[in-house]
């Protein structure tokens, strides 16, 4: 899928035995409406049938089976492997949208200021019926993303130039959820993120998807994300004077993932956590609300508080 008159586009695909979903994702990047694509699926070994569904492909994508390294390090690896001039990676459950990676590049194409854009995302269920769509953004504001502690950017509807790899850095290893937050909050120190409102990949949702489980291990990998960011010693002025809010504003969020996994006991710390972070912050009432769903957000007290809010 060649065309030298336009910019190669790098997608990497990590497939670790998610066969079953895995024939969608290729045909998602083979059907696109844009000629200049290279697609690499690296087999992170796999035990199902991923190397036999790639054999099928062989002649139309490249793709190579390995012992497993893990998701960040194969995205890594991938990026390595390739030359794409913009770059991304689509999990092997998810699918690109027919003019999905065209609107990306046409948009980065017509705004050489910004070295990231994404859209928004479809969310599926297992069997690709579509749920619901993924909130609606205002324009990305970099100091906004840092300060409030949640990430607004669908992944499989991100496109990277290959340039940010060099200024920001690969996906940190350490990561096994966050790898892309934590990518996000790095380039954003060295170049422009934007928003379209637009919906350009799908992004499925199933028992085995690492957003729909394992919530207790998300809380630790988001405090070390953003004790990692503001322990940097190249942080402008301007972003460190954020960090007060920013670490009140994760503790809440990783009291919510505690919640999620129920949690009290940890929950309920991190709400304190947060405004030993922040003290003046106990005088908002949405921060409020947070500490209180912190500390009782699975009891009665704790939904009727959520019902309160959802009516205001």
């Amino acid at each position: 899928m060649e065309n030298t008159g336009l910019p190669l586009v790098s997608v990497i695909t990590p497939a670790y035995n998610q066969g079953k979903f895995l024939r969608d994702t290729i045909e998602s990047v083979l059907s696109q409406d844009y000629p200049n694509i290279e697609l690499l699926v690296l087999n992170d070994g796999s035990t199902d049938e991923t190397e036999n569904i790639l054999k099928e492909y062989t002649g139309r994508i490249k793709w190579e089976t390995q012992v497993n390294m893990g998701q960040t390090a194969t995205i890594n690896k991938g990026w390595r492997m390739t030359k794409g001039e913009i770059i991304t990676w689509l999990n092997s459950d998810d699918t690109f949208l027919r003019e999905g990676v065209r609107k990306g590049v046409e948009y980065l194409m017509a705004h050489p200021e910004t070295s990231i854009v994404f859209s928004d995302s479809l969310f599926t269920s297992a069997d690709g019926t579509p749920l619901q769509v993924s909130k609606p953004q205002p324009p990305f504001d970099y100091k906004n993303f840092v300060t409030i502690c949640e990430n607004p950017v669908p992944q499989p509807s991100s496109f990277i130039r290959r340039e940010v790899v060099q200024k920001a850095g690969e996906l940190d290893t350490t990561f096994y959820y966050f790898m892309d937050w934590d990518f996000w909050l790095r380039a954003g120190l060295f170049v422009k993120i934007d928003y379209v409102k637009d919906i350009w990949s799908t992004y499925r949702l199933h028992a085995e998807s690492k957003t729909v489980s394992q919530s207790l291990k998300l809380a630790p990998e988001l405090e070390y994300m953003y004790r990692k960011f503001f322990s940097r010693k190249d942080l402008p002025p301007g972003i460190r004077m954020l960090k007060k809010k920013a670490m009140m504003n994760m503790y809440f969020t990783t009291g919510g993932y505690y919640i999620q996994g129920q949690d009290k006991k940890n929950a309920s710390k991190m709400g304190w956590a947060a405004f030993k972070q922040n003290p003046a912050g106990i005088f908002s009432f949405t921060n409020l609300h947070k500490f209180l769903y912190c500390s009782f957000g699975l009891s009665t007290w704790g939904k009727q508080l959520r019902k309160l809010k959802a009516s205001k």
